[in-house]
This record gives C-alpha cells, sequence and structure tokens, in this order.
C-alpha cells in the first residue's frame, strides 16, 4: 500500500503531465492529446480521493490540529481501535475533565497497562520540502509556535509495531560453492563448499517519556493549553528519538553513526575547502554501495550539509549538476535526499555528515504496541501546588538490520 506521501507525489505528476500537454500557450490539443490529458486528470481525480480519505485517518490532526501526515510501514495493515472516531472524541472529553476521574467504554480500546490512553501520533517522519514536520501551535493565538527540528530517519526506517521482544535473524555470510573433477567411483571427488553462516540479534523495547506541568490557573484560562502540552510532548519524545536512532543511547538503542558499513573514510574535515572533496565523496560513496539497494537508496545529511554541498557544486561549475531540486524533493546523483538534524554537521574528524543506502533494509525500529505516544494525566502527586502534570511515554527501540545496506562518509 502506498503512503500518504507516496499518494501525493502521484498525484502531482499526473496534474504536471496534465499542464505539460497544454502547453506553455493553451494550444489546441490534437485528438491523442486531448486523450491523454483525460486520462491525466481523471488519474489526479482518482487519487485526490485516496488522499482525501488517508488524511482523516489521522487522529492528530482531527483532534489537536493540522498536523501532516507522514505513515510508518505497519507489519498488520489492520485499524487500530484507537484510530476510530468514537475514540477521538472520548479521548477529548476525557482530557477536558477536572479531575479525569471518567473514563468511558469508548476510551478504554485505547488503554495500556499502565494507565495511559494511547495517542495515535502518525507524525514521524520528514518533510522533503524543508516545511516543518508538524505543527505544534495551538489554537490561541497568543501561542505562537517554535518550528521543531528536522527528523527524517523514522521516515526511511523500516517501522514496526511489536508486542514483545523479537528476535530478529540475518545473514552473516553466504555459502561458497566449489569445482569438482569427474567422479571415479572411489569417493575422492566428491562436491565440496561452504554452509552459510548467521547471526540474531533483538529487537527490544525501552521506555521513553516526558512529564509537563501546568497550573490550574493557566488552563482554565487558556482553553487551548492542555493541548499545547501535549503536543509539546510528543515534539520532544519524536526528538529524543530521532537522536537516538542517529547516536544510539546508554539503554541499548542502537543508532546509525559507528554501526554501518565502512563507506568512505579520508576526507579531511579541516580543509580550508572541506565542500569539494565532500562533494566527490558523494560519487564514491555510491561505489562502495551494492547495486541490489540502489532501488530504494537515498541520502540521509544535515541540511547545513546539503547548502554546503551545493555551494560547492556552484564553485566547480560542473557540467551536470548533481545536487537539484524537483517538485520540492532534493535529489544528489538522481537519488532522494532527506533530511535530520540529528546527523552531524560539524567539520570535525570521526563525524558522519552523510549516509547513502537503503534504510528500510539497513535500519529497523520497533515500536511496542504501535506508533501511539502513551498519555496519563497526573492530577495527584502536585495536587496542594495547584499543578496538573500530563506525563507522554513510549517504548521503542532500533537496529541496524543489515550494515552493508547504509554506507557513510567518514572524516578523519
Amino acid at each position: 500500500m502506498l503512503n500518504l506521501f507516496e499518494l501525493k507525489k502521484q498525484q502531482k505528476a499526473a496534474l504536471d503531465k496534465a499542464e505539460a500537454l497544454l502547453g506553455a500557450n493553451d494550444h489546441v490539443m490534437t485528438a491523442a492529446e486531448n486523450e491523454n490529458y483525460t486520462a491525466a486528470m481523471a488519474e489526479h481525480d482518482s487519487i485526490a480521493t485516496s488522499v482525501a480519505a488517508r488524511e482523516k485517518m489521522n487522529t492528530m490532526r482531527s483532534t489537536f490540529g493540522t498536523m501532516p501526515t507522514v505513515e510508518t510501514e505497519q507489519v498488520n495493515s489492520e485499524r487500530p481501535a484507537y484510530l476510530t472516531r468514537k475514540y477521538r472524541s472520548a479521548l477529548a472529553s476525557w482530557l477536558k475533565q477536572r479531575d479525569h476521574s471518567a473514563v468511558s467504554a469508548d476510551l478504554m480500546v485505547g488503554a495500556d497497562d499502565l494507565g495511559g490512553f494511547r495517542f495515535a501520533a502518525n507524525y514521524e517522519g520528514g518533510s522533503t520540502s524543508g516545511a516543518p514536520l508538524f505543527q505544534t501551535a495551538p489554537v490561541d493565538t497568543n501561542l505562537i509556535a517554535l518550528a521543531p527540528p528536522e527528523m527524517g530517519i523514522q521516515k526511511l526506517a523500516l517501522v514496526i509495531p511489536t508486542v514483545m521482544d523479537l528476535p530478529m535473524s540475518r545473514k552473516k555470510a553466504h555459502g561458497t560453492a566449489a569445482t569438482k573433477a569427474e567422479g571415479t567411483g572411489n569417493g575422492s571427488n566428491v562436491f565440496t563448499g561452504t554452509s552459510p553462516q548467521t547471526e540474531k540479534f533483538t529487537l527490544s523495547a525501552y521506555m521513553i517519556g516526558h512529564p509537563e506541568d501546568a497550573s490550574w490557573e493557566l488552563l482554565q484560562d487558556v482553553n487551548t493549553f492542555q493541548q499545547f502540552l501535549v503536543d509539546d510532548i510528543l515534539l520532544s519524545i519524536a526528538v529524543l528519538k530521532e537522536n537516538a536512532w542517529w547516536n544510539g543511547n546508554a539503554d541499548g538503542i542502537q543508532g546509525i553513526k559507528g554501526n554501518t558499513a565502512t563507506g568512505v573514510t579520508g576526507i579531511t574535515a579541516v580543509s580550508s575547502s572541506f565542500y569539494a572533496p565532500l562533494l566527490d565523496a558523494t560519487f564514491d560513496v555510491m561505489a562502495d554501495l551494492n547495486v541490489y539497494y540502489y532501488p530504494n537508496a537515498a541520502f540521509l545529511m544535515n541540511r547545513a550539509t546539503a547548502v554546503g554541498l551545493r555551494k560547492a557544486q556552484k564553485t566547480a561549475n560542473l557540467f551536470e549538476p548533481v545536487f537539484t531540486r524537483v517538485g520540492g524533493q532534493d535529489f544528489l546523483h538522481g537519488f532522494p535526499v532527506e533530511y535530520s538534524a540529528a546527523v552531524d554537521s560539524a567539520t570535525a574528524a570521526t563525524n558522519v555528515p552523510v549516509v547513502f543506502g537503503d534504510f528500510k533494509k539497513g535500519y529497523v525500529i520497533g515500536e511496542r504496541g504501535g506508533s501511539g505516544v502513551n498519555v496519563k494525566i497526573l492530577d495527584q502527586p502536585k495536587a496542594l501546588e495547584g499543578l496538573l502534570t500530563v506525563l507522554g511515554y513510549q517504548r521503542v527501540d532500533g537496529k541496524i538490520r543489515r550494515s552493508e545496506a547504509l554506507q557513510p562518509i567518514v572524516l578523519a
């Protein structure tokens, strides 16, 4: 099933095709051009219906304001019960309560085992145009939104829901064949070779979360502030996860940096013209990636690195520009470029400013119970101070799935 981003790309492609048939001066079309134009517009309208239906499924947009949807890959395509309209309405009513004691049957379908309720926050992923990943501004105009950092790793990676620790196997080495002489009947000229080697790793789940306090006075005077708190918690958890996907953490999440293949090394970080050799290295890193991974390959980098590469391209006056932008999507050597603020941007030794490869085959993210971020309202611990605590939490893990699928450029 295509995700929302891919549907919109197809929709735009159909519209571009129709516009191209019209021509710059809206010339009179031939019968064949008119037929192709009609087919392109019919395709555009058909996809528009699918896009509209998909956008209505975004719980966070319906409950807490406009947020663009970037779907994660799911093992089970069955729609969760906590994505229904009844659940969203029950959740909104529960949040508005002063003591949060009345829990309806409709709300219980999203309950977890810890006394919280799930927010179906399908905000994971990145923006191809450089726009914020999702809006955090509440309706109240007194609260001005702060743009979030760019996050693209979760969009690129394979994301699966888990219900328990998931053992995963991968091939460590190929089996090898060998030639043999013609058999003589004495048992000496037999087939030989080696068997393939496999290894295992476990996709587990580690708790992450963020509590935020608000005074009763503020919640009473600003009706939308509780929604603002929840949005900010979702953002803080997303930022924490993005950094963990890149750098790893002490709990056991394995980051991309330092756990990929060798890639390209030896680029001197202290060079006065650092981005010129880095641009050359983007050619070399493509040779390091097995062509098997090319169909879904992409570049991952910090946006500051992309700006430096584009400037180096301009300085080099390349006959054929290798860094291009088409329809709001950046491409390097014809492969899409995704951005993450977690990726190294400083030109320091051992930094990894660029990774190229198939991230779905290279990195797997497990979300215990699905992509929803759970929320718990704690109205008792700080009641004597007149404070309400909103706690968001989720259990996640990230592991390198196939290191050879990700080829980095490592600075010296």
